[in-house]
Formats: structure tokens, sequence, C-alpha cells
């Protein structure tokens, strides 16, 4: 055999890594250690609601596990769908990280500990839930809530989808909502074709 198919032969059997070819490897996989690990820590430590903007600073900021154009597009999908965003998040997360084992496994450690602490948490609250210390500490709590989603919406005015037309969806959403008190529901109905109108539009200008 020459040197030349010699060559060849290695090649085909160990070729080498392309940046753009068929031959790269896809990332392994978080572990479901890692995933659950990482959110019972969530389920523990999210305080105050908004589980929203708790896994976009823990799994996008902090671990960089996905990145702000698949949290956002999650996101948006969940908003269609009946049921609490932070657990549709998580479960689509955890999807993406281990497929389907990946998304039982967000749920589990997600839930887990909350559970748990629900539980020693109301029996507590029982006997002192009538201190002033205690209102005090709820009402800085929903502050802190309320800080946090909005920074969280901000975020992905920005950093999703940024043009007027986004910034227009997201005052007119802010307007009717957080404003006029208008439902939920029909401002969705509205808004909601309007905005997937526009990025389309967008996305053919580009």
């Amino acid at each position: 055999m020459t040197a030349a198919k010699a060559a060849r032969r290695e090649e085909q059997i160990h070729p080498e890594p392309s940046e753009h070819g068929p031959t790269r490897q896809r990332a392994a996989p978080i572990g479901l250690a890692r995933i659950f690990a990482a959110f019972l820590r969530l389920g523990c430590t999210a305080f105050g609601g908004n589980m929203a903007g708790w896994l976009h600073r823990d799994i996008v900021v902090r671990r960089g596990w996905i990145d702000d154009r698949i949290f956002f597009a999650d996101f948006a999908m969940g908003q269609a769908i009946p049921g609490s965003n932070g657990i549709k998040l998580t479960v689509q997360i955890g999807q993406r990280l281990h497929g389907a084992a990946g998304a039982a496994v967000a749920l589990v450690g997600l839930l887990a500990g909350p559970f748990a602490i629900v539980l020693a948490i109301g029996a507590a609250y029982a006997g002192f839930g009538e201190h002033r210390i205690v209102h005090a500490m709820l009402a800085g709590v929903a502050a802190a809530v309320i800080g946090l989603t909005f920074a969280t919406g901000l975020h992905g005015a920005v950093h999703g989808a940024p043009g007027p037309a986004t910034l227009g969806i997201v005052g007119a959403t802010v307007l009717s909502v957080g404003i006029m008190r208008w439902p939920m529901l029909p401002v969705f109905v509205v808004l909601a074709p309007l905005s997937i109108g526009l990025a389309l539009i967008n996305g053919r200008r580009r």
C-alpha cells in the first residue's frame, strides 16, 4: 500500500474535525444530575414568584446552558399555552438539555424543594402570620419580584428582537394590561397575531 493510500485510509477512519463539515460532533447533553441540582437550587432560592426571571438569570446568564434567543423563543411559545410560565419553561429547558428525561428531572428538581419548604412555612405561618415583621417581609419580597419582572421584560425587548415594532408591541401591552387594566385574553388575541406578522415582515427584510 502506498503512502498516499495509507493517508487516505487514515483520514477515513479518523476524519479531521471541521468547523462547518458534517463530521463536527455535537456538544454532549448536560448530565441529569447537574440538571436536577440546578433546578433544585432554583426551586429553593427563587423567592417571590416570577420563575421566568430566575430561570433566565441562572440558566442563561450564570450557566450559559442556552442562549437568549432560545430562552425567549420558549418563553414566547409558553405564553400561548395555559399554565404556569415557570413550569412550562422548566419543562422546555430540561427537554432541550437532555430530552424527555431532562424535562422530567428538571420538573422534579424544581418542585421537590419548594414542596417541603411550603409545608414547613405553612405550619409556621399558622402560628406567626399575624406579626408585623412577617407582613413587612412579604411586602419587600413583592417589590423585588416586580423589579425582577420588569428587568426580564426589558431584557427580552432589547435582546430578543430589537426594533421599533418590538418596542411598539411592548408599549401597547403595558398600556393595555398595566395601565388600562384590560383583560389579558382579548389583549393577547389582538396583539399576538400583530406581533407575529411584524416579526415575519422584519425577517423578510433582513
